[in-house]
């Protein structure tokens, strides 16, 4: 009696040792799988396409003709106002390429009323001011700068450096040889659309390690 109970506890255990085992190596193998893929995608991604997703707003870049909109998780923005501008600057050792200007309308998804709370009185509808830079550190040493310095319109409202709100860390260190892309987003308050006509963007200055100036900023005009 003890032997057969015996038997049927040793078949119990090693079933269950064995079934587990059977049925998780498809699952890892899937699991892997989809791991590699998610890797190949975002190599592509980089390499093809410089466009960072940001949680604070949708992507607006398939937005083109005025009145256009586009809706998702986070809100929902339409197209108020668009500049052709596309140029580089070389400022220093650091190029400096802005493109992809816009003014949006933006009403944002409940879950980041809050944190436009921060940004604006307005944080249920309000419009910003984005546009997509390239920055190039050409030299060997790491410096420090910020492609937007000071953002003014035509009707004098400025905004900083601190008042970007899409945070993709493009203000700041640049390593050497670095090369960063991302967006940058501003929310005006007091310049309506139908009254932008041009912006002026000031960077900052280009720092050394040491913190010392090594190269003024400069000033960048922009007309819609």
């Amino acid at each position: 009696m003890k032997n057969a109970l015996l038997m049927i506890i040793t078949t119990l255990v090693l079933s269950g040792c064995i079934n587990p085992d059977q049925q998780s190596e498809p699952v890892n193998d899937e699991f892997h799988q989809k791991k590699e893929t998610d890797r190949v995608h975002a190599e592509s991604t980089e390499k093809n396409d410089p466009y960072m997703h940001n949680p604070q707003a949708p992507d607006t870049r398939s937005l083109e003709n005025i009145g256009q909109e586009f809706t998702d998780e986070n809100g929902k923005v339409i197209l108020k106002a668009i500049s052709d501008y596309m140029d580089t600057h070389r400022i220093g050792p650091v190029e400096l390429s802005i493109t992809d200007i816009k003014v949006m309308d933006y009403t944002p998804a409940l879950h980041l009323i809050d944190y436009f709370h921060g940004f604006t009185n307005n944080e249920t509808n309000f419009h910003y001011i984005k546009l997509a830079v390239t920055i190039n550190n050409t030299s060997s040493e790491d410096v420090n700068f910020a492609p937007v310095s000071i953002l003014k319109t035509n009707k004098g409202e400025m905004k900083n450096f601190e008042d970007d709100f899409y945070l993709q860390n493009l203000h700041g260190i640049l390593l050497a040889n670095e090369q960063k892309s991302g967006e940058l987003a501003f929310i005006l308050d007091e310049t309506t659309p139908d009254k932008l006509t041009e912006i002026q963007i000031t960077t900052s200055d280009i720092f050394d390690e040491n913190n010392e100036s090594i190269q003024k900023g400069k000033e960048i005009n922009i007309h819609f």
